[in-house]
């Protein structure tokens, strides 16, 4: 009896082994995984504004006659997540008198005003670029996107008498950040 014991141990014993043992011949399953790292970028078409000589109180808009121009410049979502625009503006520096950014838009003595527009109102520039801090030009432009805007220079009312009249310098700033 003894015998047929172990021998229907040795058995199942076996059968067991036959068992567990099939998992390790079967095919393993696989998971793909795709992944796109979170990418922040952005370019714009034109990098420099070269306005020239002004008159007080001139107008001129960013495009390459100097007047009223639509869709003169584009900024392309060159990232992998959709993006928010800001903009930014400095005082413009150089020579014996810098002329400082209206926070309103509206120009003065020494003061210049800067507007954007957007693709919403090409012709509707109602953007104040300001210099104290960042403002919105555009919410969510997906990836591979293009944004037409352009810009608005309006020359201060009057220029300082003792201006030596050099040249002066400003930027103008364009972040990204994610759309959230």
């Amino acid at each position: 009896m003894r015998i047929r014991q172990l021998g229907l141990s040795l058995v199942l014993a076996v059968a067991l082994l036959g068992v567990l043992a099939v998992p390790a011949f079967a095919a393993n399953p696989t998971v793909s995984i795709t992944v796109t790292a979170e990418v922040v970028a952005i370019t714009n078409t034109e990098a420099n504004w070269a306005i020239g000589t002004i008159a007080t109180s001139a107008t001129v808009y960013f495009s390459a006659t100097g007047s009223q121009d639509d869709d003169y410049s584009q900024i392309d979502n060159t990232g992998s997540v959709a993006v928010d625009i800001e903009i930014q503006g400095t005082t413009i520096e150089g020579g014996s008198y810098d002329w400082t950014a209206s926070a309103t838009g509206t120009p003065g003595s020494e003061i210049y005003g800067l507007l954007a527009n957007s693709e919403a109102t090409p012709t509707v520039y109602d953007i104040v670029v300001k210099s104290s801090d960042y403002v919105d030009l555009i919410a969510n432009l997906v990836v591979d996107d293009l944004y037409d805007w352009s810009m608005k220079f309006l020359g201060p009312t009057a220029f300082n008498a003792n201006d030596d009249g050099a040249e002066k310098t400003a930027t103008v700033t364009l972040v990204a950040s994610k759309h959230t």
